[in-house]
């Protein structure tokens, strides 16, 4: 995911929008399109998510909201069924993320983890479960997908291949695909790849051992701080670590036990900039050991790791398990809500 946010080149912007043609360097045109991230010409939020394991459960539910606010209330796509189904691998899916292109806005990419439990008999196969993922693509604003398709992306001796996602590394010019990956024998780890276009994938490598599972990434475009949200640390609950680049040894540990007081434990979080604010941030976490699905944090001191529960009066989507939120235009809900 572009994942970028906070404050300021707003001329570049406006100059990018006004004309898609003009003449810049890559760099600036991407710092351009990770800065609408933020909610520049951004109406709305998409989510996508899995509801369960039963039957139907494991595809691929959309939901927008009702504004630029997260918490006055969703409006579940396609009638609240899927919107999209798997039909390769094992024909289902789950943990699904959204990659907008970094150099064209209507290119969106959805990955998400090739498993079925309930076609398993409840089995999560971490020994001998896929080493693909599921990956649709969008090139009219999210108005209709091709695929599904599957790329395999772990190494042979992986177990599974779970919670997918993605994060522009402007060093490379090219997205970094994360997983959660048990490598038999050698233990689990977060894996990477790097592609351009979500076809072709370098070769998988270790990038992160002991950051748990369930890892997204974010970056600060003006001071080039990495953000890693991910279920990690005590209690089985959430940890957030910041680094100065995609490195593999030189994360830091800013807070852990987000969520404590609140929910008993917590996975698949979700992490997303604010569409009218820069410096605020809501964090997801799924209250999944009692079933009750996402519980809402926010913050304005992302760098400290301040998040707070949200206010009461906030409306959560029904029915959600692991997803992802994204900033969308007015054209993009009307996409998403008329297949």
């Amino acid at each position: 995911m572009v994942r970028l946010a906070f404050g300021g080149i707003a001329l570049l912007l406006a100059s990018v929008m006004a004309s898609p043609t003009l003449s810049m360097n890559s760099t600036e045109f991407e710092l351009g399109l990770e800065e609408r991230q933020t909610g520049m010409g951004y109406t709305d939020y998409v989510f996508v998510h899995f509801v369960g394991q039963g039957n139907g459960g494991e595809q691929i539910y959309f939901q927008v909201s009702s504004n630029n606010n997260p918490g006055t209330g969703w409006v579940q796509a396609n009638g609240g069924q899927p919107k999209l189904r798997s039909t390769v691998g094992t024909r289902g899916v789950r943990d699904p993320s959204l990659i907008r292109s970094a150099r064209d806005p209507n290119i969106v990419w959805l990955i998400a983890t090739d498993l079925c439990t309930y076609c398993n008999g409840g089995n999560y196969d971490t020994e001998n479960g896929s080493k693909s993922i599921v990956i649709w693509e969008s090139r009219n604003g999210m108005r209709t997908w091709s695929g599904p398709r599957l790329a395999q992306i772990s190494p042979s001796n992986a177990g599974m291949t779970w919670a997918p996602d993605a994060v522009w590394d402007p060093a490379r010019g090219q997205y970094m695909v994360t997983w959660t990956c048990n490598l038999k024998g050698q233990g689990w780890f977060i894996m990477r790849s790097y592609t351009s276009d979500f076809v072709s994938f370098s070769t998988a490598e270790r990038f992160l051992s002991g950051a748990g599972m369930d890892v997204t990434i974010w970056r600060n475009p003006q001071s080039g701080v990495y953000y890693r949200i991910s279920k990690n640390g005590p209690n089985e609950l959430i940890e957030q670590a910041t680094a100065p680049s995609l490195c593999t040894n030189c994360w830091t540990v800013t807070k852990n036990r987000i969520g404590n007081g609140v929910i008993p434990k917590g996975e698949g979080p979700l992490l997303f900039p604010d569409n009218q604010y820069s410096n605020v941030w809501h964090l997801w976490i799924d209250d999944y050991s009692r079933g009750l699905g996402y519980v809402p944090f926010d913050t304005s001191n992302m760098g400290a790791a301040d998040w707070v529960r949200a206010p009461s009066w906030y409306q959560m989507p029904q029915r959600a398990r692991h997803g992802y939120v994204m900033g969308i235009t007015a054209a993009e809900r009307a996409n998403i809500l008329s297949g």
